[in-house]
């Protein structure tokens, strides 16, 4: 009796349905798939913003500076340029990332119209992780200045973004030696 019992055993799992087999298969292949993107290089997109934890790959932000963050930004011109909007709101919203990836996204605005919209690499951490450096990305939007013409965003941007207190950063950008125009913008931006 328990050897037929055996058999009989034996015998179901070799008429197992094929599609139980193939779900195996494709949730081993899924799981591998999975792990192979988070070991391998990426190419610098926004993969770390899905979660808040500091995994190996997107441990390079400091999470003091990780979430929405609103202000005023200041344009500061020189002889070699003046600042069609002195002042105007400035958002960043920061997220988890490593160094050479996109983890900013700026938006300025002026009376609820949108002037630039960018997004922005990090580049450095500074040494005990009160401050953060970065590049601008590519700009995503260009709106219009007051008149109703077209504005050009700044490239060739660089940025340091320090912490100045518990809810509250200061941002500096500056043009590289080799695009700078002589603008230059600060801005205050609280937590939101």
């Amino acid at each position: 009796m328990p050897r037929e019992h055996e058999v009989e055993r034996t015998a179901g799992q070799r008429n197992r349905p094929p599609w139980e087999w193939i779900a195996a298969a494709v949730s081993v292949t899924a799981l591998l798939v999975s792990l192979g993107a988070w070991l391998l290089p990426d190419s610098g997109g926004w993969i770390c913003d899905k979660t808040d934890d500091r995994f190996v790959r997107c441990n390079d932000v400091p999470g003091e500076f990780v979430g929405t963050w609103t202000g005023e930004e200041t344009c500061v011109g020189t002889f070699l340029a003046q600042c069609v909007h002195p002042k105007h709101s400035l958002t960043l919203k920061i997220r988890r990332a490593k160094v050479g990836q996109q983890f900013v996204e700026s938006m300025s605005e002026l009376d609820g119209k949108l002037l630039c919209r960018s997004s922005w690499t990090l580049t450095e951490v500074g040494d005990g992780d009160r401050e953060v450096f970065l590049r601008k990305h590519h700009t995503i939007d260009e709106g219009e200045s007051a008149t109703g013409e077209p504005i050009t965003c700044s490239d060739g941007l660089t940025a340091t973004v320090a912490l100045t207190g518990p809810d509250a950063i200061r941002v500096d950008t500056k043009g590289t030696a080799i695009t700078d125009t002589g603008l230059h913008f600060n801005a205050e931006l609280s937590r939101t």
